[in-house]
């Protein structure tokens, strides 16, 4: 009995390949022990055989190959070393023929012989590889069935060389053989509004569309609805004429203080007019609008601070917008009340206010955070009006309050003259909590949460802390813990009964994601400027 055992996988046949002299197929299979073990990685010798029905060998081939990790083998029949006979002289159209395997496992030619397989799939490809020159084609030229493709135009007729034809005639029934008479010029009679076609292909009248009141006269192109009003683009300026028959050239699209706009006759008081001056306090400067009005003789003046009206007692109906006042009063000492007052933004911004009570550091403005405009009302640092020190703004989801510090304050209810003030406990998140006394009844308890806390807090963020109020006590677990409420127990088993202080946090739900360390005037506010405003606008 042979030390070692081959098992065979396949035996076929992977195709002939047609353009190849000698035909070959896989053969492939595994190595084995006596114990039936794969011998993995080594390199054994083969010896194939090919005998036909009578056992007789007609062809033969050796070689030498390596198995893989599984002991696996794989040859190809036909394409061996030391070839005895040959492949491409056997005839597969007789049954019969089988593959003896002799095998080496240690890569010589010492052969064991490792039994006779069936050739079962006969190679189909090899014999009818013989087709080409089996005899009976008694027509052997390779082009002779090929005809030529012809059209008569005298006739219309299309014809196919040693075959038959058929006539195109019903198909060609254009009576106008002229490859251009169907080409026409399309025209415009602009004196006449008329587009017609040529070759008499018709024509249609487009009047109707009346006049323009647009007119270029030189390098001059004129808007105009009558002779009185008209609006002039000039490449140096354009003219605006409101129907009052006095004209108001612009030399530039700004209005600044050198220039006056005249909605009316330059003779008539009734007039516009804007410019701008500084204005300060304390020892700052800032620049000033102002608008007047001279027919109604209102001014604006920003120099003194003072806004006069007509009269005494004077009622202003139409909106009025007040920018960096520090006071307003009808003659310095009355104060002006203004009801049902609807505050405008300065520039567009947002900023109601910079100084407060006459003095700089607080704000009504607008803040910059995420690169979202947002409101904000708070304080800025006096000394540097582009530092926010503290306030209330909207981040676009939520209002948020801060400051350097949080206090309580209320009077000493002792000491007339003093205050107390405490400080807000501070933390990374942003966090809530409950307390309580419960009482453990042997050694259990569930402690409920307040319907208001079970609303506020996120259960899956819960810490809790217990005191027991015994000297007995064994010791307290929590066990469970949900929106509800949780569940004590005591440490050893114990039975105990007696009061237990409690206190639970948690973060707010809707909170989980609180931004501690941010990005200074990017996650935080800073003033909006004007750049901003045209950025986000």
């Amino acid at each position: 009995m042979n030390r070692f055992l081959l098992t065979l996988l396949c035996a076929g046949f992977a195709g002939l390949l047609v353009a190849q002299t000698v035909p070959s197929f896989k053969y492939q299979g595994v190595a084995r022990n006596s114990q039936n073990v794969a011998l993995t990685n080594v390199s054994v010798g083969l010896k194939m055989t090919i005998l036909n029905s009578s056992n007789v060998a007609v062809y033969s081939e050796t070689f030498l190959t390596r198995t893989s990790e599984l002991g696996i083998f794989s040859v190809n029949i036909c394409s061996g070393q030391n070839p005895q006979g040959s492949c491409s002289t056997i005839d597969w159209s007789v049954p019969g023929y089988q593959l003896k395997v002799e095998m080496d496992p240690a890569g010589g030619t010492s052969y064991l012989n490792m039994g006779n397989s069936p050739i079962l799939a006969v190679p189909i490809a090899v014999y009818a590889a013989k087709a080409g020159s089996v005899p009976g084609d008694t027509d052997p030229s390779p082009t002779n069935e090929i005809q030529q493709l012809a059209f008569d135009n005298a006739t219309n007729k299309l014809t196919i060389s040693q075959g038959n034809n058929v006539d195109l005639t019903p198909l060609k029934n254009d009576a106008d053989a002229d490859v251009t008479n169907e080409i026409q010029v399309l025209a415009l009679d602009t004196v006449n509004s008329i587009l017609s076609l040529s070759k008499s292909g018709g024509s249609v009248k487009l009047g109707g569309l009346g006049s323009t009141i647009w007119v270029k006269t030189a390098s001059d192109l004129t808007h105009q609805f009558n002779p009185n009003a008209f609006i002039k683009f000039s490449p140096s300026n354009f003219t605006l004429n409101f129907g009052t028959g006095t004209a108001y050239k612009l030399n530039s699209l700004g209005i600044t203080n050198s220039e006056e706009y005249f909605p009316d006759n330059s003779t008539n008081l009734d007039k516009y007019a804007w410019g701008n001056s500084i204005q300060g306090y304390q020892n700052g400067r800032y620049v000033q609008n102002y608008l007047r009005k001279d027919k109604d003789t209102m001014f604006f003046m920003r120099v003194g601070g003072n806004f006069v009206f007509p009269a005494p007692n004077s009622t202003i109906i139409n909106p009025l917008s007040f920018m960096n006042v520090t006071s307003l009063a009808l003659n310095g000492n009355t104060p002006v009340n203004v009801t049902s007052a609807y505050i405008s933004a300065q520039g567009g911004l947002g900023t109601v206010a910079n100084a407060l009570g006459g003095r700089p550091g607080g704000a009504l403005t607008a803040a910059i955070v995420n690169n979202v405009l947002v409101p904000y009302v708070g304080l800025f640092n006096p000394t540097n009006p582009q530092q926010l020190v503290g306030g209330i703004y909207w981040d676009g989801s939520k209002s948020i309050v801060n400051a350097n510090v949080k206090n309580f304050w209320m009077d000493h209810p002792k000491d007339p003259t003093k205050e107390i003030w405490y400080a807000s406990l501070e933390g990374p998140e942003a966090g809530a909590y409950e307390r309580g006394t419960f009482t453990l009844v042997n050694g259990e308890a569930f402690v409920p949460f307040s319907d208001h806390f079970e609303n506020v807090i996120n259960p899956s963020t819960l810490t809790v802390q217990m005191t027991p109020l015994s000297a007995d006590s064994e010791g307290l677990a929590v066990i469970e813990k949900t929106s509800k409420g949780f569940r004590v127990k005591e440490l050893r088993k114990g039975t105990g009964n007696y009061k237990v202080d409690w206190e639970a946090k948690g973060v707010r739900a809707g909170y989980e994601n609180y931004k501690v360390v941010r990005t200074k005037g990017v996650d935080t506010p800073r003033p909006a400027t004007s750049n901003d405003f045209i950025k986000l606008d």
